[in-house]
């Protein structure tokens, strides 16, 4: 009897021949070679940079409250919250202040989850639809360096691989208390015959926050199930995710005003900031092994849905209603993703793909009253817009000890907008870019690596940008209602080694230069992006793993940049020069486990002339298993440390018994004293 999902991957099949049509003949390829299951990438560093954190590190780390605090166990990557839970965070790498998403590209489940042409941030990043609990990997390639990096990958790209080990496969339900009334519920399914692909999890949480106007609320659901392994068709694999959540958003408060005691350091001016945030996702994926060459297919489509109300700058612009923005963005989307490699020679592979993604956008922003009606409209557009590349390159071993991987991608934009605030304003734009890539990595020895690498990253306007804007007449920067509609291209290089000895020590250095042709700042006053001058970034990562027992592990990362605009040799605002992580991990056969996480953030730029405070951070976790029983503690900033997570320096305008200025001032957002939260765990 034919299984109904067999209809299904004869399709996917049959356009995967017709993705190839020459290759399933060319060559005749001995039959030990082929297999069912066909993983496009290998895991063998390619690049000096690249990190992946496995799932021992992921389980011992002493925060993992969400998928967003998986990325802070990447080397050099720095998160502010200046919301709650639930609101994309700013992000931090390779001297790039990526906002909240626009030059670190983010993948769950090999598919792009940066939002092209969000309304509150371009390539905004929301991970709240993932569950942390089945996150098997996260993977950091640094930098535009490989083939399949594609839109906002300027400081690199962050895969998240979803799954569940063998060792953690079965039933489980996790339940966890925190110091801030948080309680957070986990239920996760994983059939022990099954492969680590299959999952099942359901989370729930709710927390009031650690100050006022902190709180957040979410619900998710996420799936994966592979829903067939046929040798002639090859295996399909469905991922499928709900989730709904609600936030606060307290704002920056300004410096002056807590020195003058005029409010506390944790409090907020006011109190109904936040928004919602809902999002249907699912993935597709298809792999066969054509006999002659591998590939991989995946057709995902996501429905999303973004409401946010903020104020960062109290009465400056309009002293009757006040600043409240609201915002609102609902987005559809639908892609489709090749990978295909085969082998040409016995030391040389061609590697090639392409993708395809449509968008359809509906986003307003509006000042807002008290509560929350419109005052005034900014903008209401209607958006279509298109995504497309093709890439090919070679992969070639002409010795055992080099490797060489050379090619290029050509990248397509098409925008279709139309202002319904103004309907005679109609644009399209189609814009291109193309962009060389090269790596290389010798062996020196068995233990040994040194790396070189090239590659051109690129950032794509928003659509409102293909609307135009006028200039304003009180400054000499090219300021637009979302920038120039033009693509950003960077350029990077990178030159490293690589030391592994067993499962002894493992070290690697790299040091990395990137010049990018238009800078991107955020201004909180107008709160639209500003494009500056050519800037360029050199700096240095080193990381150092020593395991002396195989169940510990110690490490030490460390990133040092210096972000510079190329003709004044200005610091580039908000850019962190300096990031230290010291950490230690122990998964014990005994069923300890432990983690510590010392984090030193050294000062950063800020926009005329100011600067942040720096801050060190302890993070600790303890946990125990027994039987089918496991608890957990997690503790943030041990000591107690008061420090500032989010510092900017604009003007704003909260007291009106004070006289209005537009000079800027420091804002900070408190960061979280000592929190603590204790969980259990039951295997069932």
């Amino acid at each position: 009897m034919r299984r109904p999902s067999e209809p299904l991957l004869r399709a996917f099949a049959l356009l995967a021949v017709a993705a190839a049509p020459a290759v399933a003949a060319a060559h005749d390829v001995p039959k030990d070679r082929r297999y069912t299951t066909v993983v496009v990438s290998d895991r063998s560093p390619r690049t000096a940079s690249q990190r992946t954190v496995g799932p021992a590190e992921i389980a011992a780390s002493p925060r993992r409250r969400s998928a967003d605090d998986l990325l802070r166990l990447v080397p050099g990557v720095l998160l502010i919250q200046h919301g709650a839970e639930g609101k994309g965070q700013q992000m931090f790498m390779r001297g790039f202040d990526a906002a909240h998403g626009a030059d670190i590209e983010v993948k769950v489940a090999g598919v792009t989850v940066n939002e092209l042409s969000n309304i509150h941030g371009q390539g905004y990043v929301d991970l709240g639809f993932v569950v942390p609990e089945v996150v098997r990997r996260v993977t950091a390639n640094k930098g535009p360096f490989l083939l399949d990096q594609g839109n906002f990958a300027n400081a690199g790209t962050i895969r998240f691989e979803l799954g569940v080990e063998p060792e953690a496969r079965g039933s489980r339900v996790s339940y966890e208390f925190g110091s801030t009334l948080r309680h957070r519920g986990v239920f996760v399914h994983a059939p022990k015959n099954m492969a680590k692909e299959t999952f099942f999890a359901v989370e729930a949480m709710t927390d009031r926050g650690f100050a006022r106007a902190r709180g957040a609320q979410r619900a998710t659901f996420l799936g994966q199930i592979r829903l067939l392994d046929s040798k002639p068709y090859g295996a399909l694999d469905l991922t499928a995710g709900v989730y709904a959540a609600k936030f606060d958003a307290p704002g920056a408060v300004r410096a002056d005003d807590v020195a003058a005691g005029k409010l506390d350091r944790f409090d907020a001016y006011r109190g109904d900031g936040g928004g919602r945030s809902y999002r249907l996702f699912t993935a597709l994926r298809h792999q066969l092994d054509l006999g002659v060459g591998k590939l991989e297919q995946r057709l995902h489509g996501q429905l999303r849905d973004l409401d946010l109300v903020e104020d960062f700058t109290g009465w400056l612009l309009d002293p009757v209603a006040g600043d409240r923005r609201g915002q609102r963005h609902r987005f559809a989307s639908l892609g489709y993703q090749l990978d295909y490699r085969r082998p040409l020679h016995p030391t040389l592979d061609l590697v090639a793909g392409g993708a395809w993604q449509g968008d359809l956008i509906r986003q307003h922003d509006a000042r807002v009253d008290a509560q929350h009606q419109i005052v005034s409209r900014n903008w209401d557009l209607g958006v279509g817009q298109h995504q497309a590349h093709a890439r090919a390159g070679l992969r070639w071993h002409p010795v055992s000890r080099l490797t060489i991987e050379a090619g290029a991608r050509l990248d397509l934009l098409a925008y279709n907008v139309r202002d319904r605030i103004d309907p005679d304003r109609h644009a399209r734009k189609v814009l291109a870019l193309p962009s060389p890539r090269i790596n290389a990595a010798v062996r020196l020895a068995p233990f040994a690596s040194l790396f070189l690498a090239y590659g051109r990253g690129l950032r794509a306007p928003e659509a409102r940008a293909v609307l135009g804007g006028p200039v304003p007449e009180d400054t000499s920067l090219d300021r637009y209602r979302g920038g120039p509609a033009r693509i950003v291209a960077s350029d990077s290089v990178e030159v490293g080694a690589r030391f592994q000895h067993r499962e002894l020590v493992s070290a690697g250095v790299a040091l990395f230069g990137t010049w990018i042709d238009r800078e991107l700042v955020f201004d909180h006053v107008s709160a639209v992006n500003i494009e500056l001058n050519r800037t360029r970034r050199l700096g240095v990562d080193v990381d150092l793993a020593v395991w002396p027992r195989r169940w510990l592990q110690l490490r030490q990362d460390l990133s040092l940049v210096q972000a510079r605009f190329v003709e004044s040799g200005a610091p580039v605002p908000l850019a962190p020069p300096f990031m230290s992580a010291t950490g230690l991990t122990l998964v014990h056969p005994s069923g300890l486990r432990a983690g510590a996480r010392f984090l030193v953030v050294g000062s950063r730029a800020l926009p005329h002339g100011a600067r942040t405070s720096a801050y060190a951070l302890l993070d600790l976790s303890l946990g125990y298993r027994v039987g089918p029983l496991q608890l957990d503690l997690q503790i943030d900033n041990v000591t107690n440390a008061v420090w500032k997570e989010g510092e900017y320096h604009y003007a704003s305008w909260w007291d009106r018994a004070d006289p209005r200025s537009t000079i800027p001032t420091l804002h900070y957002l408190a960061g979280p004293p000592l929190t603590a939260r204790i969980g259990a765990t039951l295997w069932l």
